[in-house]
Formats: structure tokens, C-alpha cells, sequence
């Protein structure tokens, strides 16, 4: 019976040591967990610029266009380019038959000769006449007489002139010419055929002979909404991107905000004018353009992750070796995954990003 309760005790003991063991186990595992780090990631305060933009899609337009045609109907005889020609100002590009403008300055120049001649003799007889006059032996109508010749000669003369830059202007525009550098576009007429440019595009012998483009410089067309245009003006960076060229950015600047919006969407047109030297951008393609709206230079800046917005209150988490210092901080531009911050860090220190939601001050971090 005795031994019954000894080994009652035993077990007894041994189990309340296996109670107490067990929950110093626990309380010792709670507290690891409390005072375990917290994995966060960090980045740098650093000084750079940062700009709020407006996301917009365009079209791309040459910066210059023409229909080449020339300024009198005729055959077209020879069209000395094709479409993807590169050509400079001034250089021949087409030219109509110029048989008959040929003939008709050739007679435009025999006229004049003879005109010429005929004022000559009028010029004469008229010097003649006036001297004789002086001296009275001519009656009053003979010197009328002469000096009607005299001035229909001359009048002849100048009609005779006029014929003939007339006929030289109808030899000349019979020669199409680029009237600036650019890329042959389109060719609308073939050799042979006739061509009025008094049709415009309509009819027989309308159109165009060949279509040039200066790309060497782009326009971007845009449309910006009434909320936006006021915050759009001249000179204005745009930053470029496209579908052909992706990871390559252009850059241009606002050349015209037009006045008047669109009746019908209640937009405005602004236009981009983009440098494109090396003719990547091609007409007619969309693009994707960013305009800086506002632009603060040379700030402190933190990925925008690290803030935190609570009541009102912009703080964020400084990572002080292992452990984390909440800061009150004044934000200001956003853009881009960044933030600028004008008060509350220093250039250079370390804030935490990711791992912050929950975070308390003095919390320790692992990073």
C-alpha cells in the first residue's frame, strides 16, 4: 500500500515538471518570435528629377508635304524618281512634253525682234518729227499722226515682252522641281499620260504627279482634353515612344496648341514637332507621347512604395542598421514609381520598401 503511493507521488511530480516544461517551451518561443527581424527591402535616398506627365496617342505626320504638279495642263514625258527616292531641293523630278512650249518661245522671240524693230523705226520718225515740228514745217496732224505710230510701236514692244516671259514661265513650270529635300512618297501619273492641274484630284488628268516628304523632321498629332490644354504650351517636352521601336524613346517639344477645340469630341490639337534625322519615324504610324507637365530638378527622391499615407500623415521607415525609425515626411511630386520628398530624410540614408505594412518603430530588420 505504501509502495502504491509512492509511485502515485512519482508520477505526479513527473508530470508536473513535464506541465512546467512544456510552458517554459512556449514562453520561450513567443519570445523569439517577438524579437525575431522582420525581412524588408531597402533603397537609397538620392537626388534626381522628377516630372508629372500626360499619357497621350498620336499620329505621325511629315513635317512638310506636296503634291508635285505642275502649273500648266500637258502630256507628262518623263518622271526621273520613284516611290522611296531621296531628293535634294531643286532637283528635277518629272517634266512635261515641251515640244510646243519649245515652239512657242521661239516665236515669242521672233516677235519681240520684230517689235523691237518696228519701236525702233517709231522711235526714229517720232525724233524726226518733233524736231520738225520745232522748226514748223509739219502740220499739227502729221505730228499726231506719227506720234500715234510711235506709241503703238511702243506698246507693241512691251505686249511682245510679256510674250515672251509668258512663254519662258510655260517652259519652266513645264519642269518639275523639289521645291525642299525629302523622300519620294507616292507616284499617282505614269509617262504618257496627261495631266491638267486645273482638275485638282477629280476627273480625267486630276491628281498629283509624284508625292514628296520631308521627314527629316516629324510633327506628332495629339488630342488633349479641356481639363489638360491649360496646363500645354509652346515648347513644352514630349517624350516618345512607338510600337516599331520598343525600348527606344525620342524625344520633341510642343510646336502648336491650336485655339479652337474639336465640336464634335471637345478636344485640342497639339501638335509635336520630333527631330528624326535618321527617318525611323514613319508617317502615318501611331505613337505614344508623355508630356512633362511639371518638372522639379535636382530633389530628393524615394520609390514610392517606402511611403506610407495614414490620417492624412506621409511617413515612411528608415532602416537604422537593424532597426526601423518611422519619419514623418512632406511629399511632392509623384511619378513613375517615385516620390519626391521635401522634408523629413537626408540624401543618401536607406529607407525600407517592401515589408513595411504593419511595421512599428523600432521594429528590427532584416535586409
Amino acid at each position: 500500500m505504501r509502495d502504491r503511493i509512492w509511485i502515485g507521488i512519482v508520477s505526479l511530480s513527473l508530470l508536473s515538471m513535464g506541465l512546467f516544461v512544456g510552458c517554459g517551451n512556449e514562453k520561450e518561443k513567443r519570445e523569439v518570435e517577438s524579437t525575431a527581424a522582420v525581412p524588408v527591402q531597402v533603397a537609397q535616398v538620392v537626388r534626381g528629377d522628377i516630372r508629372t506627365t500626360i499619357s497621350l496617342t498620336g499620329s505621325i505626320q511629315p513635317w512638310k508635304e506636296v503634291n508635285i504638279v505642275p502649273d500648266v495642263p500637258g502630256k507628262v514625258a518623263r518622271i526621273y524618281v520613284k516611290e522611296g527616292d531621296r531628293v535634294e531641293q531643286g532637283q528635277v523630278l518629272a517634266e512635261l512634253d515641251t515640244r510646243t512650249a519649245r515652239l512657242q518661245l521661239e516665236q515669242a522671240e521672233a516677235g519681240l525682234a520684230v517689235a523691237q524693230a518696228n519701236f525702233n523705226s517709231a522711235s526714229k520718225d517720232w525724233e524726226r518729227m518733233q524736231d520738225l515740228h520745232e522748226k514748223g514745217t509739219v502740220s499739227p496732224q502729221q505730228v499726231e499722226k506719227v506720234q500715234l505710230g510711235y506709241e503703238a510701236a511702243k506698246a507693241q514692244l512691251q505686249q511682245a515682252k510679256a510674250g515672251l516671259k509668258l512663254a519662258r514661265h510655260q517652259l519652266e513650270v513645264s519642269v518639275m522641281k523639289a521645291p525642299f529635300g525629302g523622300i519620294i512618297t507616292g507616284k499617282s501619273m505614269n509617262e504618257g499620260e496627261y495631266i491638267n492641274p486645273a482638275m485638282g484630284g477629280m476627273g480625267p488628268g486630276g491628281g498629283s504627279v509624284v508625292t514628296l516628304m520631308d521627314l527629316s523632321k516629324v510633327k506628332i498629332e495629339v488630342q488633349v482634353s479641356e481639363r489638360d490644354v491649360g496646363k500645354i504650351h509652346v515648347g513644352q517636352d514630349a517624350l516618345i515612344t512607338t510600337d516599331a521601336y520598343p525600348g527606344k524613346t525620342f524625344y520633341g517639344n510642343v510646336s502648336n496648341v491650336h485655339p479652337a477645340a474639336n465640336p464634335m469630341s471637345r478636344t485640342f490639337k497639339v501638335e509635336i514637332a520630333v527631330p528624326n534625322p535618321d527617318l525611323n519615324l514613319k508617317a502615318g504610324t501611331d505613337a505614344k507621347v508623355k508630356l512633362s507637365i511639371e518638372v522639379h530638378q535636382d530633389v530628393l527622391l524615394v520609390p514610392e512604395k517606402s511611403v506610407v499615407e495614414q490620417a492624412g500623415a506621409s511617413f515612411l521607415f528608415v532602416a537604422d542598421g537593424d532597426i526601423a525609425r518611422r519619419r514623418e515626411v512632406k511629399t511632392g511630386l509623384r511619378s513613375e514609381g517615385m516620390v519626391e520628398i521635401i522634408e523629413g530624410v537626408r540624401e543618401g540614408e536607406t529607407v525600407i520598401g517592401e515589408g513595411n505594412y504593419g511595421l512599428k518603430d523600432g521594429a528590427k530588420v532584416a535586409w
